[in-house]
């Protein structure tokens, strides 16, 4: 973690800059309106309610067996591995060192600990309670991609554990687990969750937060991947079936390590004094990214 954020810090500011403008999408997004109100009149404020996405969190996928894996030998990102597709993978989640230092104020706080897999057993070794949801035995519940025709993998169980001959897209299909359980609250895992207050003051700002993470959406959320490429943000499971390279062509971390930012969308304004009324000229975020 600490190499990534010195590359970025020297090496990748400007690269960083311009990608990370792709996944704010920033948006004056209604009116946030603050009416104080005496015998002698009225006094009315009024300031803009802006949208934007924060880089809430970090999440680090590792390999514990190693990189050798199972890679489809006609795909051309695949070195041409012939292992077994099933693979145990670990994972860390912390807070983004840019977290609310755009404009509206995040539920997470930079370098703090969200999610380690390590400390989450057995939940991630054997499933737990995750293998009892219906999503983790009924086809397409819950599954990253559109199931059949450019299915990914499954959300549920929330384990370490993937069916894929693709590298970078078993890494994304344990990622997206993290984000699902770190955006909810009681889950059956060892976690704190990132879900926070739907409304908070916060910094001079009254901020609206987003719901639980879905996948297939960017309602709630979406990902940059940080390493080891740096990308615009995307939703995994997209559609690569008529692509020879597949999604992971060009994405194969030699090391095994892969590392993506989630970026989640907020909207606030300035709190004056007075009561508030807000008016929305749009939802947010606007619009609404889907596979």
């Amino acid at each position: 973690m600490n190499r990534y954020i010195i590359a970025i810090s020297i090496s990748g500011f400007l690269s960083f800059s311009s990608l990370a403008d792709d996944c704010i999408q920033l948006r004056v997004v209604g009116i946030c309106i603050w009416i104080i109100c005496t015998p002698f009149g009225c006094d009315i404020d009024v300031t803009p309610k802006i949208g934007h996405f924060n880089p809430d969190v970090l999440v680090k996928v590792t390999n514990p067996q190693g990189i050798e894996r199972t890679e489809d030998p006609q795909r051309s990102d695949t070195h041409n591995r012939n292992h077994n597709n099933l693979i145990q993978q670990d994972a860390v989640a912390v807070g983004h060192p840019l977290t609310g230092r755009i404009y509206c104020p995040s539920n997470t706080s930079a370098s703090s600990p969200y999610f380690v897999s390590k400390l989450d057993q057995p939940s991630w070794r054997w499933g737990g309670l995750d293998a009892l949801n219906p999503a983790a035995w009924v086809p397409g519940l819950r599954e990253i991609g559109r199931w059949p025709f450019n299915h990914w993998g499954h959300v549920y169980p929330r384990t370490g554990w993937t069916l894929q001959a693709e590298a970078p897209k078993a890494a994304a299909v344990v990622v997206q687990r993290v984000g699902d359980i770190i955006t909810r609250n009681g889950q059956p895992h060892l976690y704190r969750s990132i879900l926070g207050q739907r409304l908070f003051v916060e910094d001079e700002k009254v901020t609206w937060s987003p719901g639980s993470l879905v996948e297939n959406s960017n309602e709630a959320g979406w990902w940059q991947p940080t390493a080891p490429k740096l990308e615009h943000c995307l939703l995994f499971g997209v559609n690569d079936v008529l692509d020879t390279r597949g999604w992971g062509g060009g994405r194969v971390a030699d090391d095994g390590e892969y590392t993506h930012a989630l970026w989640r969308p907020y909207t606030c304004c300035e709190v004056k004094d007075g009561v508030l009324i807000v008016i929305d000229f749009m939802p947010y975020p606007s619009p609404v990214v889907t596979n």
